[in-house]
């Protein structure tokens, strides 16, 4: 098997762009899912770029959706009611809470220097 070469950080920023759009217009047609997973896709590439801009701007967008889906469409499997239902906090409320522990573990990475 041929190892993979590595994204250069240019075209990691260029995907992250990319992924950032389709989430918002993805959750703009309702496709919850397909937003989510672009959202998650920036989240990675954003840790893997080491950007804790990135990283915040990810961690509120994920938040914003899963209110808007709480209000307008909390039936959707991955509302916050219907994910409680199943004992599970929504895969919105992770994306949003893995953004952050990223954000702060670069941070705190950097003041160790």
């Amino acid at each position: 098997m041929q190892k993979r070469k590595r994204t250069n950080s240019s075209n990691l920023r260029t995907v992250y762009s990319r992924l950032f759009r389709i989430t918002e217009d993805t959750f703009a047609s309702r496709e919850y899912d397909v937003a989510y997973h672009a959202l998650s896709g920036a989240l990675h590439c954003a840790a893997s770029l080491k950007d804790t801009k990135y990283l915040k701007e990810v961690e509120p967008l994920a938040g914003d959706q899963l209110k808007w889906i709480d209000t307008h469409a909390p039936e959707y499997e991955h509302s916050t009611q219907s994910s409680s239902k199943r004992g599970l906090p929504s895969i919105y409320k992770n994306l949003a809470t893995m953004a952050n522990a990223k954000a702060v573990i670069l941070q705190h990475e950097a003041k160790k220097g």
